[in-house]
């Protein structure tokens, strides 16, 4: 039930992203501190942009760790190879939709480690993605990520 909550308080706010501030942009350019990194984050919707600047700010209540904060930015980066809306993001959890779009937004964790190996020359990024998004995900980004 608690999870229903999230996703839904999740969807409303959806609903009401807006485009970043100066300052936040300025923000997330000292954060991920590399054109490549920047890149990937800026192919993300609106939506998952301003999602990931809130996991961020969560985050940073928890840990200083440039590196989890440069993935609590990063983490969703695996959505940007598709649009999906809100109400396709709820069908997919629900497993209401179940075509090959839905399969990618479940799986866009795995897609994102992908786009990093691809796109990232410097490879202890994509390593720390693995390690502390794929293979165990990381307490405080579990805690901030809702």
């Amino acid at each position: 039930m608690k999870e229903l909550i999230l996703k839904a308080r999740r969807a409303i706010r959806f609903l009401f992203y807006k485009d970043l501030s100066i300052d936040n942009q300025i923000k997330i350019s000292e954060i991920l501190n590399d054109d490549e990194l920047e890149y990937l984050f800026w192919k993300m919707s609106k939506a998952d942009r301003h999602h990931s600047l809130e996991v961020l700010n969560r985050t940073e209540n928890q840990t200083k760790n440039k590196e989890l904060l440069k993935l609590s930015l990063l983490h969703d980066i695996g959505k940007s190879i598709s649009e999906y809306s809100w109400i396709f993001r709820i069908f997919a959890e629900l497993k209401i939709a179940t075509n090959r779009k839905a399969y990618n937004y479940l799986n866009h964790e795995d897609i994102g480690y992908d786009l990093l190996k691809q796109n990232i020359s410097n490879d202890e990024i994509s390593k720390y993605y693995f390690e502390n998004l794929l293979t165990t995900k990381n307490e405080i980004l579990d805690k901030t990520d809702f």
